[in-house]
């Protein structure tokens, strides 16, 4: 099986597309993980927010979904996103606990967040968890969980706890912080313009920058995890003319 993994298609559902289809995506075969931020930017995020619900096997939050539930301002903030509040309650809160949105997920190994783990996370990934990666993304999730719960009944919020800058819908790695990801393990991420040095060394960034040339209509980004290892796909599609729409551009078109 391999896993595909995107993020940060920003109301922009033909990113979603235009990766699964330069990918080969098979549903039903490959698992898909879309990894945070369907809103905001572009014109339509219930257009991104179908898509992962019909093809997604895992949905993971990010800080545009966050900051929407919370009702705290996250830039730019587009009225498109504000119909879609009631939709991320019904799908983290209410939702069988199989197939809410989370955090985080490990998938053969490889940490899977929206912004990613920081080296601030060392304590517990190496005595709490004990180095194992599935323990350290399910104790992400329980922690997330617990903090969403507590600031929508009491409106608490710790800066510096797991929804805070050094958390997984947040962190951001040098030269954006002082924090460096943390070390030994591989991620997946998004929220971030990719920087290649940090990909050398196992920290794969799959953010396609809405913000960078978003009329090119064909652009992707995406990481394919298999057998253990990942790699990072990007580029542009082909114009339509001269080939065979894939199975999801046909479908949506």
């Amino acid at each position: 099986m391999r896993t595909f993994v995107m993020s940060d298609a920003h109301g922009h559902p033909e990113l979603i597309k235009n990766a699964l289809d330069h990918g080969g995506f098979r549903q039903g075969e490959d698992a898909f993980v879309y990894a945070g931020d369907l809103l905001d930017r572009g014109p339509d995020p219930a257009g991104c927010i179908e898509l992962v619900d019909r093809y997604a096997t895992e949905v993971l939050f990010g800080n545009h979904e966050l900051g929407m539930m919370l009702d705290f301002d996250v830039y730019p903030r587009t009225m498109e996103s504000f119909a879609c509040r009631q939709a991320l309650f019904d799908r983290i809160l209410d939702a069988d606990p199989q197939s809410a949105w989370k955090a985080a997920t490990c998938i053969e190994g490889v940490l899977v967040t929206h912004a990613g783990v920081s080296s601030k996370y060392e304590p517990v990934f190496h005595e709490e968890c004990g180095g194992d990666v599935r323990l350290l993304a399910a104790y992400l999730n329980r922690s997330f969980m617990a903090a969403v719960r507590r600031k929508l009944e009491t409106g608490g919020w710790e800066e510096d706890g797991i929804l805070g800058d050094g958390g997984p819908t947040w962190f951001r790695p040098v030269p954006y912080s002082s924090l460096e990801p943390l070390l030994g393990l591989r991620q997946v991420v998004g929220h971030t313009s990719p920087i290649p040095v940090l990909e050398e060394a196992g920290f794969y960034m799959v953010d396609p920058c809405v913000w960078m040339g978003v009329e090119d209509r064909g652009r992707f980004r995406y990481a394919v995890i298999e057998d253990g290892r990942v790699r990072v796909e990007e580029g542009t599609l082909a114009p339509l003319g001269g080939r065979t729409p894939g199975p999801v551009e046909a479908l949506c078109r």
